[in-house]
């Protein structure tokens, strides 16, 4: 019998230089707004607030293959909803994706990879995805982490 693979992802928590406000997983456009799972950062860890399908940070960071999880603060998440009007509402889950601050996947044989995205809003995203020994999530607080189940590695 196969085993299962799981891989907890580190969390370094940082302090924001400066509050860049709240906003909320509907403000998020498209597939962002529906992930598997989500969690909005606190100072500390008792002040993480699970939005969607988790009790907390731990549960979106614990990847199993085909997962992938994305890290978007409010400017994150102001820039993909400029791409998105600037599409008329037609952007793909991919190029939203390609504005988070961090992604980060498990592939089906357990690699762990990051997701580079050259695009700087400036024409069609290049997802370039790299196989990494050790990843850590970078968060600040008000960040939202969302995770994403079923993914493929191929956009």
């Amino acid at each position: 019998m196969a085993s299962k693979i799981e891989i907890q992802v580190p969390v370094e928590r940082q302090k924001a230089a400066q509050a860049a406000g709240n906003f909320e997983l509907a403000d998020l456009p498209g597939a962002l707004a529906t992930p598997a799972a989500a969690v909005r950062v606190g100072k500390a860890v008792k002040q993480d607030k699970p939005l969607k399908s988790v009790r907390s940070l731990t549960g979106i960071t614990k990847l199993s293959p085909g997962q992938v999880i994305a890290n978007y603060g409010k400017s994150e998440s102001r820039w993909a909803s400029a791409y998105q009007k600037r599409r008329a509402g037609t952007a793909e889950s991919h190029e939203l994706l390609s504005y988070a601050r961090q992604i980060i996947g498990l592939d089906e044989s357990g690699q762990l990879l990051i997701c580079l995205m050259g695009h700087a809003g400036q024409g069609p995203c290049i997802p370039l995805w790299v196989p990494r020994e050790e990843v850590t999530l970078t968060v600040q607080p008000n960040d939202i982490i969302l995770r994403f189940d079923d993914m493929t590695f191929d956009w």
